[in-house]
């Protein structure tokens, strides 16, 4: 006699019910915006610097050399900073560790502002807005790569065009404000944004999509998003692994030639008889073309998959420098500073969604962390290099050679890296 009770399968019984996709906005572009903000105003913070540099270099009787090593110093900290912060995040989520770099940095600001001495603004600088953000940076960055899948990479090039804009939109700011008050005021004034701009940030930050019973990418949730992984995520392992090591290289011999446009770019314009507003405007185009690179590269590479797309960046960072040697004009120079501009910020904007690709888990943002060590190798070198090569030369003729030299080895490296195993072709 049958049993009047339904069987029901083993494996069915164990399957909680699909919930349902909310029709509100999904909270991971929440998420986007904030890291858009704190990104903003950390990066719009340190690199509105050269805003002050000549009244820095005015009020304290101070040489070009050791104002630009305030700078330098305070960008190797924000990377340096990075590993701690990603580990940090990792153990007790983004918002605790990013308030305190958001207070940090309005900190920074305000020591500085009171300064009585150039060694005092550097302190300042570097173990408070250099810090700072190194502290906001990775955390939020690293909790959107959580939140989305296959939109990863429009949403990283979406949160991180917050430096870009921040780039071009704080420097302007501060040099107007410049042009009616002293220094000092101005730099009250960016702490006080800095605050405004972070604290939303941090209120809306959020770790991962399962704290709200989401998933990533808004779709429906399933039982493997709330169940870990087998896979080991310990660091270890990550760092002595094949992707991570050819990354690791490819960016550190990468962030050689990267850096030196920041630094020599406008020198480098005025030495070809430029103006020094027509100079700077160049400069601008490279920020320009680094904010439309974060907008094009992520929705490129979400459809021709992440390593394919670094490769090509990495291609058009060696064409960039070849047109930066073969320059001759306003214009040539021009279109290399928006060309390098397009592949340095399709390159921001990527690096941590192929990072996420290969090493998704509860370690992606120590992970990023210490991938972002790399970069503080050339933030010293490559410009330090480049000014001794011209200092003996009277040119950066070889500067440039070593430039596109060091382009040559990152995408020879990125060549031998191994498809990721999930999330890009």
């Amino acid at each position: 006699m049958r049993s009047p009770l339904r069987t029901i399968p083993l494996e069915r019984s164990f399957v909680s019910p699909p919930i349902r996709t909310p029709t509100t906005i999904f909270y991971g572009w929440y998420v986007v915006g904030a890291t858009f903000l704190v990104l903003f105003a950390g990066f719009g913070a340190i690199y509105s610097f050269g805003a002050f540099f000549l009244p820095l270099s005015k009020e304290f009787g101070a040489g070009r050399a050791a104002v630009a090593a305030v700078f330098s110093y305070a960008v190797f900290t924000l990377f340096v900073t990075g590993a701690f912060s990603g580990m940090i995040a990792d153990r007790s989520g983004p918002k605790k560790i990013m308030a305190v770099g958001v207070f940090a940095i309005a900190m920074g600001l305000l020591g500085a502002s009171t300064a009585k001495h150039l060694w005092q603004v550097s302190v300042c600088f570097t173990f408070g807005i250099g810090m700072g953000v190194g502290f906001v940076y990775v955390p939020a960055v690293s909790a959107v790569q959580r939140w989305f899948e296959h939109k990863r990479g429009l949403a990283s090039g979406l949160a991180v065009t917050g430096i870009g804009v921040g780039t071009l939109v704080m420097p302007i700011v501060a040099g107007q404000l410049l042009e009616v008050m002293v220094w000092r005021y101005v730099l009250v004034i960016m702490a006080a944004g800095v605050v405004v701009l972070g604290s939303i940030a941090v209120y809306l930050i959020e770790a991962e999509p399962g704290a709200r019973g989401l998933a990533p990418d808004g779709r429906s949730l399933r039982l493997e998003d709330a169940v870990p992984s087998d896979r080991n995520h310990q660091l270890g392992p990550m760092m002595r692994s094949r992707p991570f090591t050819l990354f690791y290289a490819a960016q550190a011999v990468l962030s050689i030639p990267v850096f030196i446009p920041f630094v020599h770019l406008v020198p480098y314009a005025e030495d070809m008889g430029l103006g020094r507003t027509q100079a700077v405007s160049v400069l601008g185009l490279f920020g320009l073309g680094s904010t439309a690179g974060r907008f094009i590269v992520g929705a490129l590479a979400d459809r021709i998959g992440r390593r394919r797309t670094l490769i090509l960046l990495l291609a058009g960072m060696i064409a960039a420098y070849m047109m930066w040697l073969a320059a001759t004009g306003v214009g040539s120079l021009a279109c290399f500073a928006v060309w390098f501009g397009l592949c340095y910020g399709g390159y921001v904007a990527l690096s941590p969604a192929l990072l996420a690709d290969y090493f998704a888990g509860p370690k992606l943002s120590s992970v990023i962390g210490v991938q972002y060590t790399a970069s503080s190798i050339g933030s010293l070198l490559g410009p330090i290099l480049a000014g001794y090569l011209f200092d003996l030369t009277g040119a950066y003729t070889y500067a440039l050679y070593i430039g596109t030299a060091c382009s040559i080895g990152a995408l020879c490296l990125v060549l031998t890296m191994p498809e990721p195993s999930r999330g890009s072709r």
